[in-house]
């Protein structure tokens, strides 16, 4: 069967529309993956509306994508009770229900967005308008209690990253996302929720591979 869209992604806020449509338009290479038709559309109910409403909101799609992914923040699902994979889980067993057998996959991130948006790359301070660098940022998260020592992200990455723009007079915005999903290298960041993201997105749209 032929579908208008490879794949549509219901997210939950325009924070996560922006990185992922960051990626799947410009990173394809990066990720691993063929590029192709895609659109990315985010709830208004955000975060438990995706976990509660994705199945019936998601069911004219079954035949205009070939493949789904549902992906928002534990934190604000309704379900911070469980476990992120939990969650997911759940979530996929309802969607296979209402009839996308297996097209359709949630990826839950614990505990919310910006924990994507930690890693040890240079493009992260750049992105939040830290003009002494990625070194003197991790100082300056430490030194605030954000980031124990060792650690590559902090425990609570979305009051780190409202202080560091209060810190650099940046306002928040969406296109903080975008950026480091364009510039970060993404094998930096090993997020449970990421990885899971690229691997179904390298299981649906392998890259093609020369002839022989």
């Amino acid at each position: 069967m032929t579908f208008p869209l490879d794949l549509y992604v219901l997210v939950a806020d325009l924070d996560q529309e922006q990185a992922i449509r960051a990626l799947i338009e410009h990173r394809t290479a990066s990720l691993g993956i063929r590029s192709g038709r895609s659109e990315v559309k985010k709830h208004p109910q955000h975060d438990g509306g995706c976990f509660r409403q994705a199945p019936d909101l998601l069911r004219t799609m079954q035949s205009q994508a070939a493949h789904a992914l549902v992906v928002f923040d534990r934190e604000g699902s309704g379900a911070e009770d469980k476990a992120a994979s939990e969650i997911e889980a759940h979530l996929e067993r309802r969607l296979d229900a209402s009839g996308w057998n297996g097209r359709a996959r949630a990826v839950v991130i614990d505990p919310e967005t910006e924990i994507w948006l930690w890693s040890d790359s240079p493009h992260v301070a750049t992105a939040l308008g830290w003009t002494a660098g990625e070194a003197d940022l991790r100082q300056w998260l430490t030194a605030q209690g954000f980031l124990l020592a060792g650690a590559v992200k902090p425990a609570r990455p979305k009051e780190a990253m409202l202080a560091v723009l209060r810190e650099t007079r940046v306002k928040p915005s969406a296109a903080i996302f975008a950026e480091a999903a364009r510039k970060v290298g993404l094998d930096r960041c090993q997020d449970r929720s990421f990885l899971r993201l690229r691997d179904l997105l390298r299981a649906w749209f392998p890259r093609e591979t020369a002839s022989s």
